[in-house]
């Protein structure tokens, strides 16, 4: 209950018992010393009428005030010219207070002392996270100081898995010609790319074992000194091996790369190739509903789809619909069969002419190669000759319809497409297994991991949802969290994040170091990173820029009915109780209505 409706309370109390009080007395007086009514009224009037100017002075009532602009400085506000306002208040972030502007904690204290403040004009690199839900639906204006130079644009990898190429991409501003450089956590440049006109860069990695890592994401200026080094968290997944049902045509060398590559990447692989009239070789169970259920996805290639019953088919399309996820390898244009069920699933794809495709080759140099690709196996070690050698050329047939995969390919070499709880994909990439024969099996299993991952059931547990990157000293969501979550910080201290009523599922945290951090609660254990409050200053300035920016209006969307107002002046209304408590006490002891006493009889 709010100190407003407890003090209401007890004034009502204290004004009922005095009331009560004046009115049993009234009438337990004995007809010759009972006041006259109208004193007794009188008492009653003034007692209600203080009580009610005392909570009127204790809370006056609010005023309607003109609304008015609230000029907000905020951090990189320095030196840029503040627009015409009636008040100008200064956040936190903000340097050292000018003239005429008030210091603030936040903006909702600044809103709750300025309620007049109808219009926003925000100056500098924008609101931070807790003072957003401040704005609400006032007009909002944006004066964007300039971003330092340096990385403004980040996109780190999320769910990958052991031997997975992962992409880095990001924007470059405020740097001309600008290099941009992946390290891995030994220090060692695996990608180094030009930004292009707008300063966008692509970079690229391949995953190593299960766990957390810092890679580093450098830019140089044109003359190769270091403008800026940020840190960038790679997670890799220690998810459990993905079960593969992989089925084939004749024997051919893509089944032989493909159960290679399954095998380096820890896959669980049950395989069958058919030779026609019901001969094969190979461990796949049989091809039903309760087999299907086992696999967690099923790469099929064109020849043996055509070799499968309604019966198999439909159970195919209900084991996909229930979770499973399926790839189809059509190396050539599927035939009118296929693309109809594929239709009816709900994936409607077209082919094009095929056209030729060259993969990365990565770096020239041999150490930058060594680290691009990884040291190798025993049996396939690195090999130094492969350092400026490039990929061989391949060929697909481009695809429309459905979804582009993530991944090294182009966008039309896969598509795929969310069927139920599974996903449907088709690959007309033709001739993979030329790659590993060149010695470049880390092209062919980045192109299949990446496929695979795209399209392989998900698995019991989700992950949280984490929004954003994480600073010190700011507030952030975490989404997607069990009752039972805790979080651990790096100095092994263990908090419980704080619920929000409003979002289900969801809770606040508020960081107060910096590092790796995780999330624990029954169901698994999610590291994140938290930056220092002053790294990555682009990144953070960029950031505060966009989100303000969507805040921008022209104008007021507050409701009429809501008329902004401040607490109105109290000393009115103090005056009047004084007065009229004053004349209470005044009455209460003056003689008037009181029945005189009779008093002693004179002798004649």
């Amino acid at each position: 209950m709010s100190p407003e409706r407890w003090l209401l309370i007890m004034l009502v109390v204290g004004a009922a018992l005095a009331v009560l009080r004046l009115v049993v007395g009234h009438l337990r007086a004995a007809p010759d010393a009972r006041p006259a009514a109208w004193r007794t009224c009188a008492l009653v009037a003034l007692t209600l009428l203080s009580t009610v100017l005392l909570f009127r002075g204790l809370l006056p009532p609010p005023v309607a005030v003109e609304r008015g602009t609230l000029a907000v400085l905020t951090a990189g506000a320095e030196g840029l010219a503040v627009p015409a306002a009636e008040t100008v208040v200064a956040l936190p972030e903000y340097g050292d207070v000018p003239p005429g502007a008030e210091r603030m904690p936040d903006l909702a204290t600044a809103l709750r002392r300025h309620p007049e403040a109808r219009a926003l004009v925000v100056v500098g690199h924008g609101l931070e996270a807790r003072d957003r839900d401040a704005v609400g639906g006032r007009a909002l204006a944006f004066v964007p100081a300039e971003t330092p130079a340096g990385l403004v644009e980040l996109v780190a990898p999320t769910q990958i898995g052991p031997g997975a190429r992962f992409a880095v991409r990001g924007r470059v501003s405020g740097i001309a010609a600008a290099r941009v450089s992946l390290l891995d956590p030994a220090g060692r440049v695996v990608s180094s790319v030009e930004a292009d006109d707008a300063g966008r860069f692509r970079l690229g990695a391949t995953a190593r074992d299960a766990g957390a890592t810092l890679f580093d994401v450098v830019v140089h200026d044109v003359d190769a000194r270091e403008i800026e080094r940020v840190q960038m968290p790679v997670i890799v997944d220690a998810a459990a091996p993905v079960r593969v049902l992989l089925i084939a045509g004749p024997p051919n060398p893509d089944v032989r790369a493909l159960r290679r590559w399954a095998e380096d990447a820890g896959l669980t692989l049950r395989w069958r190739t058919t030779f026609g009239g019901g001969a094969g070789m190979g461990d796949s169970p049989a091809f039903d509903a309760a087999s299907l259920a086992g696999q967690d996805l099923v790469l099929l290639d064109t020849r043996a789809w055509d070799g499968l019953g309604a019966g198999a088919r439909a159970a195919l399309l209900t084991a996909v619909r229930g979770g499973l996820g399926l790839l189809i390898h059509a190396p050539q244009a599927p035939s009118a069969a296929l693309r109809g069920w594929l239709r009816g699933a709900g994936l409607t794809i077209e082919t094009g002419r095929a056209v030729d495709w060259q993969p990365d080759g990565g770096p020239d140099d041999v150490a930058r190669l060594r680290a691009w690709m990884g040291p190798g196996s025993d049996d396939a070690p690195f090999d130094p000759l492969l350092a400026g050698e490039a990929a061989p050329t391949l060929a697909y047939l481009p695809l429309s319809g459905g979804a582009p995969a993530p991944g090294d390919g182009p966008p039309g070499m896969m598509r795929w497409q969310a069927v139920g709880q599974g996903r449907i994909g088709v690959v007309t990439l033709a001739d993979s297994w030329q790659l590993p024969l060149a010695g470049r099996a880390d092209l062919h299993a980045g192109l299949w991991s990446g496929w695979a991952n795209t399209l392989a059931r998900a698995g019991d547990v989700q992950p949280p949802h984490f929004d954003g990157e994480f600073r010190v000293g700011t507030p952030s969501m975490v989404c997607g969290l069990e009752a039972d979550a805790r979080l651990h910080a790096p100095d092994g201290t263990t908090s419980a994040p704080a619920p929000d009523p409003a979002a289900n599922g969801c809770a606040g945290i508020w960081p107060t170091m910096a590092g790796w951090h995780r999330i624990e609660s029954a169901s698994g254990s999610w590291p994140f990173l938290v930056r220092a409050d002053n790294a990555a200053a682009g990144l953070h300035s960029a950031a505060l820029a966009r989100a303000t920016q969507a805040l921008v209006r022209a104008s007021d969307t507050t409701p009429d009915t809501m008329t902004a107002t401040r607490p109105g002046r109290a000393w009115p209304w103090l005056l009047a109780w004084l007065c009229v408590t004053a004349a209470l006490w005044g009455l209460g002891r003056a003689r008037a209505g009181r029945q005189q006493p009779p008093g002693p009889a004179r002798s004649a």
